[in-house]
């Protein structure tokens, strides 16, 4: 008698595990019908002689699918600050690509702050102290998803990761790398994370 109890069981959990994934799927669906389609790999570039992307370019909200973040301390702030250059790094304690990316930032920055540095961890802010402090990357600001929707949706978005997006001042997106660059690339990234360019 335990055994057909046990195969009941299972094939009830096997029923409610399929349903609750179903829900979950026409969530994100009916969450993300309303978001506007960005391509994540056009190169928006700058215009010739200026610093700033392009006014056709799309604003960081838009093509990064956020416009706010949670900090560490739980206070919700911009994503991107105003009227500075950013590189936001969208990464996942799992990701092995992104702690490889934040050692060769470690390894360049030998000590510098990094201030132009958003690290947003799609599992939270908190989740981005350790791996930063691993690699001893200083002064980028640290942030994660606003809510479990926002987490959501970034994490089905951004379903790879290390993504790089390098905002300008005026918000909008300069470039947008998904994956990990080789060491030549996030040399140029580094550039304006440390300060000493406007765009990669």
């Amino acid at each position: 008698m335990t055994a057909p109890r046990r195969g009941v069981m299972s094939v009830g959990t096997l029923v409610l595990g399929l349903v609750a994934l179903s829900c979950s799927v026409l969530i994100v669906k009916r969450l993300t019908s309303d978001v506007p389609t960005v391509n994540l790999l056009r190169d928006h570039g700058v215009v010739a002689g200026t610093d700033t992307a392009p006014s056709t370019a799309p604003l960081a909200q838009a093509s990064i699918g956020t416009a706010t973040a949670r900090t560490v301390d739980g206070k919700v702030v911009p994503l991107v600050p105003k009227g500075e250059p950013t590189i936001v790094m969208l990464s996942s304690r799992s990701c092995g690509w992104c702690k490889k990316a934040l050692k060769d930032l470690g390894e360049l920055s030998a000590g510098r702050p990094l201030p132009r540095l958003t690290l947003l961890t799609l599992e939270g802010a908190a989740e981005g102290v350790p791996m930063v402090a691993k690699e001893q990357v200083t002064g980028a600001r640290l942030v994660g998803p606003v809510g479990s929707a926002e987490q959501v949706l970034l994490t089905f978005r951004y379903s790879g990761t290390p993504t790089f997006v390098s905002v300008d001042r005026n918000g909008r997106v300069v470039r947008t790398l998904p994956g990990y660059p080789v060491r030549p690339e996030m040399e140029r990234w580094f550039a304006v994370m440390v300060g000493d360019a406007e765009v990669p």
